[in-house]
């Protein structure tokens, strides 16, 4: 176990002798931007008066989207093949008050139940992998499938508490799985106030007069079957001269970003731009019309019914209305706060886009964005947090 980075400016011994302040473990196998947007919430509720950690086994937050680490007061880099032991040295180190681990997978959830003893372990349920028909990883087989089945299984049922992306994903596990529904709570992916734009590019459309639609996150052309394989979506909507422009996840990650570049060299309409810190991210893609959220449901449609991306809160947090098909949770989601459209086929989307407003879908995205950021939900995690070391 390695400790890579100490940001804060009050040291860790000097917190554990103030009484008000909540100590916090933070786990996932890959630290995302979910978790992330989590420490920026906390931070803005709390203060001084929380310290968080962050144990994980993946690439660090700052190289993924630009930042992060300066929310934290400790990143401890996990060894894959000793986390028990490397878990144990942070919990004897550190003593923290509460554990939050993120998935997937499950791994990380088993481990602090196994070994945290007293601490209360909560798990938040980012995906079910148990409805990934197509797996989680290039190589995972039907064993690894099986095994993801009963980790989750064990996750949900042995937690303290459960936090969920969705109301879809806590309908499933609750159904599914022996859960005390009185430990759990729905906690969306919503953006950050501080990473929203404040400032916005001109519009290319003004200037060509076409249509310009932009996807953000993840991509893959190697995880056969999966709902990030997007290419023949793109390929459609290109066909209908409506622009596609892509900023993918890193390719430490996605192991496709080639793939999509060369799509683009092929197509005029489709157009593959390079990896962007998250800040840079929001602020670029204020230039374009929409938000892409529409995914290949060939194999995972229920995951996809129960699944809202980080990236519908992330366009409107850029004011740009969301486009998507009709997967449940997130249909539901943009016709609650009327931030999109929903089409049943690419070919809707030319007529669609006809009868629509434009101008006044957007300035009601703009006054919406505000309302849904993380800093003004977090209370709901702090009271969540509390309940849980009452228990």
């Amino acid at each position: 176990m390695q400790s890579i980075e100490n940001h804060s400016s009050t040291s860790l011994r000097s917190l554990e002798t103030t009484q008000r302040v909540l100590k916090i473990l933070f786990l996932e196998p890959q630290p995302c931007i979910r978790a992330l947007k989590y420490a920026i919430g906390l931070r803005h509720c709390l203060g001084n008066n929380v310290s968080l950690c962050f144990g994980h086994s993946g690439h660090s937050l700052s190289r993924l989207y630009g930042f992060g680490e300066e929310y934290f007061d400790q990143i401890i880099q996990l060894d894959p093949e000793k986390i028990s032991d490397d878990m144990r040295r942070i919990i004897n180190k550190y003593k923290p008050h509460i554990i939050h681990s993120h998935n997937a997978p499950n791994i990380l959830t088993l481990t602090a139940i196994d070994v945290a003893e007293d601490i209360p372990v909560i798990h938040d349920v980012h995906e079910v992998l148990s409805v990934h028909n197509s797996g989680f990883f290039r190589d995972d087989d039907e064993e690894k499938l099986a095994r993801y089945r009963e980790e989750e299984r064990r996750a949900c049922e042995e937690s303290g508490g459960r936090i969920y992306a969705t109301d879809g994903i806590k309908r499933y596990v609750q159904q599914r799985y022996n859960v005390d529904a009185q430990n759990d709570i729905v906690f969306y992916n919503y953006a950050s106030k501080s990473v929203m734009p404040q400032h916005f590019k001109k519009k290319i459309s003004n200037k060509d007069k076409e249509t310009h639609i932009v996807y953000i996150g993840c991509v893959t052309s190697v995880v056969k079957g999966s709902h990030y394989d997007l290419r023949e979506i793109f390929r459609r909507i290109a066909d209908h001269k409506i622009h596609v422009h892509i900023y993918p996840t890193s390719d430490h990650i996605t192991k496709s970003n080639r793939t999509y570049k060369k799509l683009a060299e092929r197509n005029r309409f489709i157009h593959c731009h390079d990896t962007l810190g998250c800040k840079n991210l929001l602020y670029e893609i204020t230039q374009y019309d929409f938000g892409w959220v529409g995914f290949n449901g060939a194999k995972n449609g229920n995951h996809l019914d129960i699944a809202l991306p980080n990236k519908v809160l992330e366009y409107v947090s850029s004011g740009l209305p969301v486009i998507a098909f009709p997967h449940k949770t997130i249909q539901r989601f943009i016709e609650k706060y009327g931030i999109g459209l929903i089409i049943k086929d690419v070919d809707e989307l030319p007529e669609t886009l006809r009868n629509v407003n434009v101008s006044e879908l957007e300035g009601h995205v703009m006054r919406c964005r505000h309302k849904l950021t993380v800093e003004s939900k977090i209370s709901k995690l702090v009271d969540f947090y509390n309940k849980m070391m009452e228990n």
